[in-house]
């Protein structure tokens, strides 16, 4: 509870002042009781090291202890990863969440809503204004006719007044507003669980797409090498006269295919991985180096169920639906608020004014000292009659909101169903494809070697070779991209259920 205070210099200490106050006769008494009248008023806070604007008398503060998502779990949430050769998932994943500006924007509107919270409690309590002017005043005056005169006046004088108002009774406008708080400060929460979900799962996506590049890169190094071999081997048949010029022409030809598409694959994976550095909060020319992983390691799918269920559980606890819920909320409980403000109230007011200006027994006469005080404590009833029909208009846009916000979770309810169908339609494709392309490959790199042995002794033309190679190549590229997909399609259906956290990624 703050206290608004302006005074300048005046002539005495008020009757309401504490006793403890200095008091000193003549001029510098005066300064120096009004330089202590001004910090009582205004500075004592700081003087005995009292902060209110730190205060937190309502406890807001405690209603956002949630906020630190189990994403966020402060005993593996490194955020330097400076000192870190090879970045796994979870290094990176961790890096985005403590450096992205949305979940620093997220946060902040927590605080945000966990402060307006502590503003419509603070309506129950009284407001204490303290009000002090100090006045040096000098005038004259003169008349004419049958009875003239002169007066001249020079004078100070104080007035200092102590107000206290206390509302009693609105007919529930405090109390909507409170509700209306508390809901809208749980939508932050959520939301807040919600921005921190979107940027894991799109620093994950990011995170698969730069291993992908960077395996690709790889990859098409050893392809360049296998091309190699053929061109190699196709020579050596040229110079000894085996097959025609032609062969090594193919083979020619298909390792410069091999050394474009290496180049390719380079440019490919410094895009991706740039990508990647922005979301850890780093320049995208960061040197970035990911570390190989076994993907058999990281198989945790036991959160995976029927559809039906993994359906009903979002619809229950998906952050983004219990933000859009306590929208909802927070706007029925504002519909109630708006027709409050059009009802009475009841408030207590008590006041004490001190008045030290001088007076006048009329036109003229000279002015002289005096002290008033002013005391009185009552009630007060306000009664709002006539508005302009601006509250009809309210309560409607009010209620507008409302029909709004309920429009605003229904489709909220649907993205969720249809992303969480996606994605587990999609795991299960991948899931499928982990075997199948490990068998490809396996196939692949068994018909390349007997291709070249079997190029080797004359058996097989260089088409065959040609054409095993281009078929291990593909093999490469579809287990790569199988691999990184069963994990990236894994974790972003827990996304879409919205129970994702760094149990996904250890």
């Amino acid at each position: 509870m703050k206290k608004n205070a302006s005074v300048r210099t005046g002539s005495r200490l008020p009757a309401w002042m504490p006793s403890w106050m200095p008091s000193y006769a003549g001029k510098a008494g005066r300064h120096a009781h009004a330089c202590a009248f001004t910090a009582l008023l205004a500075a004592a806070p700081a003087c005995f090291g009292l902060e209110l604007d730190q205060w937190d008398v309502f406890r807001t503060e405690g209603a956002t202890d949630g906020a630190t998502s189990s994403m966020l779990d402060p005993s593996t949430a490194a955020c330097n990863t400076e000192q870190k050769t090879a970045l796994s998932l979870l290094d990176v994943v961790v890096s985005s969440l403590c450096h992205n500006p949305r979940t620093k924007a997220a946060w902040a509107t927590v605080q945000l809503q966990a402060a307006q919270l502590g503003v419509a409690k603070s309506a129950y309590l009284p407001t204490l204004t303290a009000t002090g002017i100090a006045v040096k005043d000098k005038s004259t005056g003169s008349g004419s006719g049958a009875t003239p005169f002169y007066v001249e006046s020079n004078s100070e004088y104080q007035n200092d007044t102590l107000t206290l108002n206390w509302m009693l009774y609105d007919f529930g406008l405090r109390s909507a507003s409170v509700e209306a708080a508390k809901k809208t400060l749980a939508s932050a929460l959520a939301s807040q669980n919600t921005a921190l979900q979107a940027v894991f799962s799109n620093t994950v996506n990011d995170y698969y797409n730069a291993l992908v590049a960077q395996k690709n890169a790889q990859s098409t190094r050893e392809i360049e090498a296998d091309a190699k071999r053929v061109l190699d081997a196709a020579k050596f048949r040229v110079g000894v006269g085996v097959v025609p010029i032609s062969d090594q022409l193919q083979a020619q030809t298909s390792y410069s295919q091999a050394v474009y598409n290496r180049n390719k694959a380079e440019g490919a994976r410094q895009s991706a991985l740039g990508i990647l550095a922005i979301d850890m909060g780093k320049r995208p020319n960061a040197v970035l180096d990911l570390a190989e992983h076994d993907a058999a390691g990281m198989r945790d799918t036991q959160f995976v169920q029927s559809v039906d269920k993994l359906l009903e559980a979002a619809q229950q606890s998906h952050p983004s639906l219990m933000a859009a819920r306590a929208d909802l909320a927070a706007t029925q409980a504002n519909v109630t608020a708006v027709r409050a403000e059009g009802r009475p109230s009841i408030s207590l007011v008590v006041r004490e004014n001190y008045n030290t200006q001088p007076t006048s027994s009329g036109f003229g006469q000279e002015y002289v000292g005096s002290v008033n005080r002013d005391r009185y404590i009552g009630l007060q009833l306000n009664v709002p009659i006539f508005e302009g029909f601006s509250r009809t208009y309210k309560v409607r846009a009010a209620q507008a909101q409302v029909e709004s916000k309920q429009a605003n979770l229904a489709d909220t309810e649907q993205q969720v169903a249809a992303n969480v169908w996606t994605h587990y339609q999609e795991l299960k494709v991948n899931t499928d494809n982990l075997e199948t392309t490990r068998d490809i490959l396996d196939s692949a790199q068994s018909a390349f070697e007997a291709a070249v042995g079997r190029y080797k002794v004359g058996v097989a033309d260089i088409v065959e070779l040609i054409a095993t190679q281009t078929a291990l190549a593909n093999a490469h590229q579809q287990r790569t991209l199988a691999l990184a997909g069963w994990q990236n399609s894994r974790i972003q259906l827990a996304a879409a259920l919205g129970t994702l956290g760094l149990w996904a990624v250890r």
